[in-house]
């Protein structure tokens, strides 16, 4: 009796993907800045006023100033400051007035601050509006002076507050440049890490061909809860009839749990014999992985092997999920008792052995399902996934994980705030 060929399906994310790139604005090129900026004792002023009487009031009171020294520029035109702008002059700030030959209104301080983005602006207003300030305000100038007010009084001191305003600003920009900065490094190190992490889990082109001569299909579905994680399964072969499979979960699930996610795997590739039976082999990994954890941490694993030519399955497990066994419309947990891998040296793993025959099934899952809450403190649970199961044999005559998982996200609370990690192994049945 031939089987039919098996396979692996890999089922993609069901969430909005990984974010690759970290909120980004345009932001203005800072890189010199750091610290608070200090004003200066001379400062270069541009005034743009094309009023002769009014431009010699705020040059007078300028002069009075002792500490600092202003330096005055006058121009009558937006399209003079701007040229003055352009020639690389030395500006520390422009004092606007906002009626011009060739601009007049809110537009002109638009206009000088696309020419003067990092150049501090006053404008100068016979307007006393509050409202109209407020929108200067908002289109780029970091003061407002009203003409009739006494210019020896305002002018100065609208000039240091302008500055020091500016200077904040600029400060800010900087900080949440070098903000934006860490978190594309940030990013990257994680899409890096992100991506070993999955090169770690089984790939079809290289578990077909073998899967289809054991007449075994594998469907899985795996996705961290925040970029990487602390999850993984993965099958090793044993050669002839057989293949192992397993599934662990460290504590906690970021990069400290996905670090340890490399460990353990490297480990199992140190470590695997295919001649070790399953408890035995849980036994060396928790043996090798107490010297390497920290405090509090440690991983459940639920390790199998299936044996085709015997029908058989027999497994392991050091304190996992309890996998779920299928036959037909029956489903049942198995016992998954046992010791997290890395609390103890030399633990015990009790040894389970049971027929697992064509159109048998196994679905390992990380916990990430069980412990989801449904309505208030209510955890999804394993009755809440029997439940599931059960409905899904009785529609379907099999469980398909990806049906499983329009299930779980129907009744539970949305996103998953775990890893999660679910994978079905079934036995095809034969065709003579």
């Amino acid at each position: 009796m031939a089987s039919r060929g098996g396979r692996l399906i890999r089922l993609p994310s069901r969430t909005g993907g990984w974010r690759t790139d970290p909120e980004a604005g345009e932001t203005a090129n800072v890189a010199g800045i750091g610290g608070t900026r200090v004003v200066k004792d001379t400062l270069h002023v541009l005034l743009v006023e094309d009023e002769p009487g009014d431009a010699r009031l705020v040059e007078y009171a300028l002069r009075m100033s002792s500490a600092p020294v202003f330096m005055v520029k006058h121009v009558g035109t937006l399209a003079a400051a701007i040229e003055h702008i352009d020639s690389g002059q030395t500006v520390d700030v422009v004092l606007l007035d906002l009626s011009l030959p060739d601009s007049t209104g809110i537009a002109t301080v638009s206009r000088m601050q696309e020419a003067a983005s990092r150049t501090p602006i006053v404008i100068m207003t016979g307007m006393d509006d509050p409202r109209f300030a407020s929108y200067a305000l908002e289109a780029g100038a970091q003061d407002y002076l009203i003409k009739s007010d006494d210019p020896e009084r305002t002018v100065g001191r609208a000039i240091r507050y302008a500055i020091t305003r500016m200077a904040g600003q600029l400060e800010r920009q900087a900080l949440l440049e070098r903000i934006a900065e860490q978190q594309r490094h940030l990013v990257e190190e994680v899409n890096a890490a992100r991506a070993m992490q999955f090169d770690l889990l089984p790939r079809p082109e290289r578990l077909d061909e073998r899967l289809a001569t054991l007449g075994v299909e594998v469907e899985s579905f795996f996705e961290p809860s925040s970029g990487i994680g602390g999850d993984l399964w993965g099958c090793l072969d044993c050669g002839g009839p057989r293949m192992s499979f397993y599934c662990f979960d460290f504590t906690g699930h970021g990069i400290g749990a996905a670090l340890n996610v490399f460990r353990l795997h490297a480990l199992i590739s140190d470590h695997w014999d295919p001649r070790r039976q399953p408890g035995e082999m849980l036994t060396t990994l928790s043996a090798a992985l107490k010297g390497l954890l920290g405090r509090g941490q440690f991983a459940t694993m639920f390790l199998c092997t299936i044996d085709t030519e015997a029908g058989e399955i027999e497994w392991a497990s050091a304190g996992a999920p309890a996998p779920v066994m299928m036959l037909g419309q029956d489903s049942r947990f198995l016992d998954a008792r046992g010791i997290p891998l890395g609390l103890s040296r030399s633990p015990g793993y009790r040894e389970h052995r049971e027929p697992f025959p064509p159109g048998a099934a196994l679905f390992m899952y990380s916990d990430a399902i069980t412990d989801s809450p449904v309505e208030g403190e209510t955890l999804f649970g394993e009755g809440g996934l029997s439940e599931a199961i059960q409905g899904l044999l009785l529609r379907h005559g099999e469980l398909r994980v990806d049906h499983l998982l329009d299930e779980v996200c129907r009744q539970v609370h949305m996103p998953f705030e775990d890893d999660l990690t679910a994978v079905c192994i079934r036995r095809l049945r034969g065709e003579g």
